[in-house]
């Protein structure tokens, strides 16, 4: 490969995807390693399975135990980091570039000889039931669960972290068997960003993951939501309000126009569901509304949090700006909302983390790899003609409403 070259790609015969991107300026390299195991994998009996494997494949891997695998990576300096998501289980690292290519034997026990102790399947089972019991006291965790439940379909709005009684019917012996069934190569992504050689990043990868099974999973049955409209009761003095709506996926050719609308909408202290809804009319103490992202499906998800007496107003003027959003924004408006973005995105070519991630994110979603200059650019090329055009004629909706508080709400 020319030395020159920035990226590499190149998929093994078992399936997985070895990404790089070289970052000469850099000392430290990341890695991020994708599974195709994550929450909309889950057993439907099982739900919260992934987590709890995801903490069990860390006890003990290869032929170091717990304290063993722990003491290892510790002493490679690795910045380690571990989660499930709705599409993956993501396990990464970052350290020194040397000693990143020292962890990938390591990472390749972990996902393919991990021991899975008796006594690790209690802990981490503990760990996620006390995480699940957790939710209870932090409502706005629980609406932003049910937003998702309710507006993505099953099993795409699955919470990772699974149901109670799903948690106290798992074992060890469940376990094992989803570990065979789950922990493949087959459509599975390794990305590094960083010093990195791309020679030797392609023969490691072979070398320590080429002959790992890489039978893939079968795509999981898709359901509609359950509905449009929900309220989940709880006795407090807040009520939290979540609100979802369809949008374009991030393939789409106007991803880049949506994302500086929402800017404009909820980019910050300027953004307009902060002015108009918190600072003139008091209603809320935060709100802000994002874009959300699945393979082949985007979608706008809000959240406010207001007072109880508030919490209705708050709602029906949540929805009137939505709704006046499709009157356009204005030139100075674009041009603040495009400095946030071009921002964040001159950082992540700072971080090699940020950029193992990013790299892997993009060929799950689009195949291929965005540069930062492309990602750039297509920020500054975005027109006032375009973003009001765009507004006009896609009218938010139909709205997925979950409130959380002592009192259910009147739907708009």
């Amino acid at each position: 490969m020319a030395s020159g070259e920035r990226y590499f790609q190149h998929t093994l015969a078992n399936g997985l995807t070895v990404l790089g991107e070289r970052m000469p300026g850099m000392q430290s390299a990341a890695m991020t390693l994708l599974l195709p195991a994550g929450s909309s994998s889950d057993p439907v009996d099982r739900l919260g399975s992934a987590t709890v494997l995801s903490d069990l494949v860390l006890r003990g891997a290869g032929a170091r135990d717990s304290r063993q695998l722990t003491d290892y990576l510790d002493s490679l300096g690795l910045q380690r980091s571990s989660g499930v998501g709705i599409h993956h289980t993501r396990f990464g690292c970052a350290a020194l570039a040397e000693k990143v290519f020292e962890g990938l034997p390591v990472y390749a026990d972990i996902v393919r000889r991990a021991h899975l102790p008796e006594v690790g399947f209690n802990a981490a089972r503990d760990l996620a039931l006390q995480a699940l019991a957790g939710v209870e006291d932090d409502p706005r965790q629980k609406l932003l669960i049910k937003l998702r439940e309710w507006h993505f379909p099953s099993p795409f709005g699955r919470c990772s972290m699974g149901k109670k009684d799903n948690l106290e019917k798992l074992t060890i012996e469940l376990c094992k068997a989803d570990y065979s069934r789950r922990y493949h190569a087959g459509d599975a992504i390794l990305a590094v960003a960083g010093n990195i050689d791309f020679d030797r990043l392609k023969d490691e990868v072979t070398n320590h993951f080429g002959d790992w099974n890489g039978v893939p999973l079968t795509p999981p049955e898709v359901m509609p939501p359950p509905g449009n409209f929900h309220h989940e009761k709880q006795e407090s003095e807040q009520t939290h309000i979540g609100i979802a709506y369809p949008s374009i996926p991030e393939t789409d050719p106007d991803y880049y126009v949506v994302r500086l609308a929402l800017e404009v909408l909820s980019g910050g202290m300027s953004g307009r569901l902060f002015t108009e809804i918190r600072e003139k009319r008091a209603l809320v103490y935060n709100v802000w509304a994002g874009y959300s992202s699945l393979k082949g499906q985007g979608s706008i998800l809000g959240y406010a949090g207001t007072s109880n007496d508030r919490a209705q107003a708050t709602l029906d003027t949540f929805i009137a700006e939505l709704h006046r959003f499709t009157g356009g924004v204005s030139a100075d408006e674009l041009g603040r909302a495009k400095i946030g973005p071009k921002a964040s995105t001159i950082m992540q070519g700072e971080s090699t983390s940020a950029r193992a991630g990013a790299i892997a994110h993009d060929f799950f979603m689009r195949g291929r790899i965005r540069t930062l200059d492309e990602i750039k650019n297509a920020i500054d090329a975005v027109t006032l003609e375009q973003v009001n055009a765009y507004l006009k004629v896609h009218e938010p909706g139909p709205f997925t409403i979950v409130t959380v508080g002592p009192k259910e709400l009147k739907t708009p």
